[in-house]
């Protein structure tokens, strides 16, 4: 089963009607997986790493663009080892995020553990959600009701 899905690929990749729809091979083996989240105070981008050590992990920001590199190293030994099937993939990987204006850049920070990069992006303070508490109560001396339009367009006084 698994031979005639590398076959759609194949086709899919090579077939100018299917191309649309596909990543181009090169795409395709430079990506990096990654899930983008969301909360309140900030956003967390997830990426999966296995097998990439520490320092060859690299984040950069320029203007709105966070680009994480990653170079992941063959295994020692392999080049004694004659090969029948190769999957697993070795060299330079690099994604790029584009970045809301509303992400506190100086408060970025991020994680590795078990071969997944959490980066967290914290939200400027303006940008986060607030609740804004409603009082009961009347109006304080001097303070005028605000005006409301009616259904035909003339104004009236709101009291209360």
């Amino acid at each position: 089963m698994l031979d005639l899905w590398n076959v759609l690929n194949d086709v899919m990749r090579t077939d100018p009607w299917f191309r649309p729809f596909s990543a181009p091979p090169a795409a395709a083996n430079s990506y990096l997986v990654a899930d983008v989240a969301e909360t309140d105070a900030e956003y967390w981008i997830t990426a999966e790493l296995p097998g990439v050590p520490l320092e060859k992990v690299k984040l950069e920001i320029e203007n709105d663009l966070l680009t994480l590199s990653a170079e992941k190293l063959p295994f020692e030994g392999d080049e004694k080892r004659n090969f029948h099937h190769v999957e697993r993939r070795h060299g330079t990987y690099s994604r790029a995020f584009a970045l809301p204006r509303v992400v506190d850049r100086e408060r970025i920070h991020a994680t590795m553990k078990d071969g997944l990069l959490t980066i967290r992006l914290p939200k400027a303070e303006q940008a986060r959600p607030r609740q804004i508490q409603v009082r009961v109560g009347t109006l304080a001396g001097g303070e005028s009701a605000p005006r409301q339009i009616t259904e035909d367009a003339s104004e009236s006084q709101n009291q209360g």
